[in-house]
């Protein structure tokens, strides 16, 4: 799982910054990885993930997160290390009034290397 984030880390990253322990500094918009659950059935078998990809934004309006959304979906559709399906998506405007998240909910099949 490991690999899996960290090679997501490095193609994500390519969007806007990407994060799994966002640093206190940190300037809109950037992105965080968040692992749910990993699951390996059959030795040598593949492996489950489910996780999180968190888009946040202080921009005005939806412009700019939701077009960051449409090629983080891109990039997710066509990851070339396993099969990553987007199980849920959506967009949220915190309590502050100026922060949007747009989350994605994906699960991973990753074949055994």
């Amino acid at each position: 799982m490991r690999e899996l984030f960290l090679d997501l880390t490095k193609l994500l990253g390519q969007v806007c910054p990407v994060f799994q322990h966002v640093p206190s500094e940190a300037l809109y918009p950037y992105m965080t990885l968040e692992p749910l659950n990993s699951l390996q059935g059959l030795p040598w078998g593949p492996t489950f993930v489910t996780f999180t990809v968190k888009i946040w934004s202080r921009y005005a309006g939806t412009k700019e997160i939701l077009k960051l959304a449409k090629v983080v979906e891109s990039l997710l559709y066509t990851y070339q290390k396993g099969s990553l399906k987007v199980m849920k998506s959506g967009l949220s405007l915190l309590k502050d009034g100026d922060i949007r998240v747009h989350t994605f909910s994906v699960k991973a099949r990753i074949p055994h290397e």
